[in-house]
């Protein structure tokens, strides 16, 4: 696997070095890219030797392999000449043998018509030609600078996937961020994008751009330098004030020393909790086609309600509530930002294919951890956002590497449901594991929240962000 993490220009213009640090840390990069050879000196000044950096070349004529391991490698291909090169270095072996190749080019540009809600890849016929003339078009997955991080689809056999966060305002990006990518020896892409100020002294509550420009001007320089300061010595800067200074440092506290704190008086259910965690095929759902159960007061049990068959999307839900309906016994049902997308997907569905069992399902405890410690303030959360993944890992949980994330899971799915084949078949076991460990993941956190002994001294959310960075499947921002 190739870690391969992107910064666009707007970006990469606003960084500063603690940032930077900060990012390479959080996704554990390998490669870094940025288009502008202005950036590259600030680049290798800042981060460690093991981490490639790679700007866009100005004399392409040439493949330029970035970087490679036994499984992966990434190349930079801008040029028809430089894809014949390619496909004739990767070419060698038999196809069982041969790394998973990714080729990055901005040579493939995604236009949309606004009035007829169509897509064009700009760029597509002279790309496509030297792979169709090698019968290489099902051995390369194709990342574009000239697209979003949200984007991926297959155009006449050529896979492509955007990696460029604010390429084209069309296509729904919002402002410049930060994007990485895990390039897998399968040609899965597992990606996320994070804002920048998700970074740096701005990953801290109530920090925002300003703020930390004061802060760095006071000799405050890291959220750990935050951390050890004083309510007095921050209160006191221009533009703060005590309540601001006492979330800021406590917020900085939370994430730099992996600590769940709770408000005085706060308590989770008392009954033993049934976790939950859905697979869709995205935002807006026609099927609900996993359904990850964990039980951990029944020995440890874990149970996947699945259905393989996208004209079935009613066989995993009611064989969960069949068995939610007679095991259940009242407890409550976690699930993580659960009312903002879990709990009512459910309802919506129950409603479409199981109406009889509505009343059921609308008298049962729901409880949404994600919910109660954040939009309610009853918990102060580590992580540089409160994402499940970032909370949990925060909390010293060590995540299957499964390649997948939300947004791929939907799209895979997707996939398959239009064109149901042995070629478009998803790993269902892998599918399995990835929802496991979400939802155990969940467990972990609660559990930490459950014994948790530090109190918050204030009443905010403590970590990351005051914005809602939720886990809504279907797009980046979730993974």
């Amino acid at each position: 696997m190739i870690g391969l993490t992107v910064l666009p220009g707007p970006t990469i213009g606003r960084c500063e070095r603690n940032q930077l640090r900060d990012i390479i840390h959080y996704f554990d990069s390998e490669v870094v890219f940025t288009p502008s050879q202005v950036h590259q000196r600030f680049l290798t000044d800042t981060v460690d030797d093991s981490v490639e950096v790679m700007t866009q070349p100005l004399a392409d004529r040439r493949a330029t392999q970035i970087t490679k391991d036994d499984d992966t490698r990434l190349i930079w291909a801008a040029t028809p000449s430089a894809l014949e090169e390619t496909i004739q270095l990767t070419q060698t072996g038999t196809p069982e043998t041969r790394p998973e190749c990714y080729i990055l080019t901005d040579q493939l540009s995604v236009s949309v018509d606004l009035i007829h809600l169509e897509a064009q890849l700009d760029g597509l016929e002279e790309y496509r030609t030297p792979f169709v003339e090698h019968g290489a078009l099902d051995d390369f997955t194709h990342l574009t600078i000239e697209a979003n991080p949200e984007y991926r689809a297959e155009w006449d056999g050529i896979d492509v996937q955007g990696v460029m966060p604010g390429a084209n305002k069309q296509q729904g990006a919002s402002g410049a961020g930060v994007a990485h990518f895990e390039l897998q020896e399968d040609g899965i892409v597992g990606g996320k994008t994070r804002e920048l100020g998700k970074f740096g002294l701005q990953a801290v509550d109530q920090i925002g751009r300003s703020r930390a420009e004061t802060l760095r001007e006071a000799g405050i320089q890291s959220r750990q330098a935050l951390g050890s300061s004083s309510v007095h010595e921050v209160s006191k800067l221009s533009g703060l004030g005590q309540k601001t200074a006492r979330t800021a440092i406590e917020s900085a506290q939370v994430t730099e020393q992996d600590e769940v704190r709770k408000a005085p008086g706060a308590s989770l259910p008392e009954k033993d909790p049934i976790f939950i965690d859905i697979e869709t095929d995205g935002l807006n759902p026609t099927i609900i086609w996993l359904i990850g159960v964990y039980v951990p007061s029944q020995d440890d049990r874990y149970m996947p309600f699945i259905e393989t068959d996208p004209e079935k999307p009613d066989v995993a839900l009611e064989a969960f509530l069949s068995w939610l309906s007679e095991f259940g016994g009242n407890r409550p049902i976690v699930a993580y930002n659960g009312w903002k997308f879990d709990f009512p997907v459910i309802e919506e569905h129950i409603a479409e294919h199981c109406p009889q069992y509505l009343d059921f399902w609308t008298s049962t405890h729901r409880f949404d951890l994600y919910d109660w410690a954040v939009r309610e303030n009853n918990a102060a959360l580590p992580g540089l956002t409160n994402k499940l993944e970032d909370v949990a890992t925060a909390l010293g949980w060590d995540p299957l590497d499964t390649g997948l994330t939300g947004a791929e899971v939907g799209r895979l799915f997707q996939r398959y449901a239009a064109n149901p084949c042995a070629a478009t078949e998803l790993d269902w076991e892998r599918h399995k594991r990835y929802c496991e460990d979400d939802v155990r993941a969940l467990a972990h956190i609660y559990e930490q929240v459950g014994t948790a002994t530090h109190r918050m001294t204030v009443n905010n959310s403590g970590s990351g962000s005051t914005t809602d960075d939720s886990t809504s499947q279907g797009t980046l921002s979730d993974f």
